[in-house]
């Protein structure tokens, strides 16, 4: 009997633990869903707001045109400085078109006509004419003694004087000569070849150059062995169609209008 009294004891205490540990259950359950029901609003809460910030989202459509004024402001800064950089850069062009119109008009008054050129030859230099040409004529030479015609005029300078070219032309010779030393020949445009004798050995030119009119081709030596007792001088020759004209009628402009 009393065992009985004891298992019956018993079994009433493992129905008491199944109810406290279904009641422990079942405060667990409720304690999670109201944590969970207490953060449900927040997350439902946020997705709620959605409704509200949906008048925010038209915020900005009201503050548009206040965006739209500032860059009407920035772009009206930059429309004044291209203007500028125009007027600057018009003057700047000015300033480098000016002096480019000016200087064509210098240069072409400046150069001779073609006509002026063959009219006017230069002499060799500023010399007094010493000895004439003989027209064809026998005269003694002072150095030789020698009767025979003076093709050329000897024009009278110190020694080391420069000699120019007549006209522009071609080099045709330059080197020494048997009879008159030092000699420079040119053929000019007109067919007219002039001779400048007795020459320095340094010369400026050589056979083959194109010289210009007032170029200088050497300078007055002492290498003219047929006229050496004369004063220091050039030896200057005119030929035309292989005949030699004088050197005083060549320069006066003769042999340009023939």
């Amino acid at each position: 009997m009393k065992h009985r009294k004891q298992a019956g004891m018993s079994g009433r205490g493992f129905y008491a633990a199944l109810s406290l540990s279904v009641a422990m259950v079942g405060a667990s359950c409720w304690y999670a869903w109201s944590e969970a029901d207490r953060l449900r609003p927040q997350q439902t809460g946020n997705s709620h707001s959605a409704e509200p910030v949906r008048p925010q989202r038209d915020i900005p459509a009201q503050t548009a045109p206040a965006v739209t004024r500032a860059p009407e402001a920035v772009r009206t800064q930059p429309v004044t400085e291209p203007a500028k950089d125009a007027e600057a850069a018009a003057a700047i062009l000015r300033r480098k078109t000016e002096p480019v119109t000016e200087a064509p008009a210098a240069e072409t008054t400046a150069v001779p006509s073609p006509e002026e050129r063959l009219q006017t030859p230069l002499r060799p230099f500023s010399g007094e004419i010493v000895q004439r040409f003989s027209h064809g004529e026998l005269v003694k030479s002072g150095t030789t003694g020698i009767w025979s015609t003076h093709n050329g005029a000897d024009l009278a300078a110190p020694l080391g004087t420069e000699v120019l070219c007549t006209e522009d032309g071609t080099v045709t010779s330059a080197g020494a000569d048997a009879l008159f030393g030092v000699t420079v020949s040119v053929l000019h445009e007109n067919g007219t070849v002039t001779r400048y004798c007795g020459l320095n050995e340094t010369l400026c030119v050589q056979a083959g150059d194109v010289v210009l009119r007032g170029a200088v081709l050497g300078t007055v030596g002492d290498t003219n062995e047929a006229e050496r007792a004369e004063v220091p001088h050039l030896h200057f020759e005119v030929l035309r169609n292989d005949a030699y004209v004088d050197p005083e009628s060549y320069f006066a402009g003769a042999l340009s209008v023939q």
